[in-house]
């Protein structure tokens, strides 16, 4: 205390509106520091605080662009939730980053999940079986729709249990399994066939919904596989099938290429294509969990 006084006496500051005066000024001072240095949520530059990626949407379900470096600046221009839409300066970057990875003041939100698909339980269904060998192909390949329904079924299962989800496979052999048996409890079901016509020419991807509380997903489904998948896209679309109409969860049928058809065929023989158009539906499925 007598140091302090000592100091005020020394430079003749002892006097009430001195002190006022001092007080003022270093109150100011620390004002303009932390106005300089506060980082404005509604500010429209941020800065990368930390290594991260730019995705296509507001979550972490959604595909990765590019990665981001810490120190790169970019311009806010849209916001959801925690999530930023971000531009550079030159306008060659564009797209969604966790706002906790800026400078602006956002905290992670530790109830929300980074891994969507994590305790889901998915349930695939692998079209027909058994004596039931479902569509065949017209060239000398002779393949057939039950072998490769379950082929896919299969490493779908394996995709899925990556990302953390149990998964339940209505038949997972060469067996018939009744349309009626064709069901079982979790989150999601998926019935997993390839489509055939008379004509050699239909091709393409089609998801089928059934019920107005199965559209969503499929929707989604459609648009993640069209991301990724060769097959020309036939959209998501309504039919009565039974295996949607009497599923008590969120359901589809997935029609992933005709066998029927040539070119179809041989994406739907080789595995490199079969990952890809699979690795869709996962990322389909992780933004719908997560939206």
């Amino acid at each position: 205390m007598n140091k302090i006084q000592s100091w005020l006496s020394k430079y003749k500051i002892k006097n009430k509106p001195t002190m006022i005066s001092l007080i003022s000024f270093v109150l100011f001072l620390i004002l303009l520091f932390l106005f300089l240095n506060h980082n404005d949520q509604k500010s429209d530059r941020i800065t990368v605080v930390e290594n991260s990626e730019l995705r296509t949407g507001p979550n972490a379900a959604y595909p990765v662009i590019e990665k981001v470096d810490k120190g790169e600046g970019f311009t806010k221009i849209n916001q959801t939730g925690k999530w930023i839409e971000v531009q550079n300066r030159q306008e060659t970057k564009k797209g969604w980053i966790a706002g906790w990875h800026t400078s602006l003041n956002i905290k992670k939100d530790v109830s929300q999940s980074q891994e969507p698909l994590k305790g889901k339980t998915i349930v695939l269904d692998p079209g027909h079986g058994g004596s039931d060998q479902g569509a065949s192909s017209r060239t000398n390949k002779k393949s057939l729709e039950k072998n490769y329904t379950l082929k896919s079924a299969l490493e779908l299962k394996t995709l899925l249990e990556k990302e953390g989800a149990h998964v339940k496979m209505t038949r997972s052999d060469d067996e018939y399994v009744k349309l009626e048996d064709r069901k079982a409890s979790g989150d999601i079901f998926m019935s997993i066939h390839n489509d055939s016509l008379e004509s050699s020419v239909a091709n393409g991807a089609t998801v089928y919904w059934y019920k107005d509380s199965q559209s969503k997903l499929a929707e989604t489904l459609n648009a993640s596989i069209q991301k990724k998948a060769l097959l020309s896209n036939r959209g998501a679309k309504q039919e009565n099938y039974q295996v949607l109409r009497q599923s008590k969860i969120p359901a589809v049928l997935l029609e992933l290429g005709y066998i029927s058809n040539p070119t179809d065929e041989t994406m739907i023989r080789d595995q490199h294509h079969r990952h890809i158009v699979l690795e869709g539906v996962v990322d389909g499925l992780k933004q719908y969990f997560a939206s």
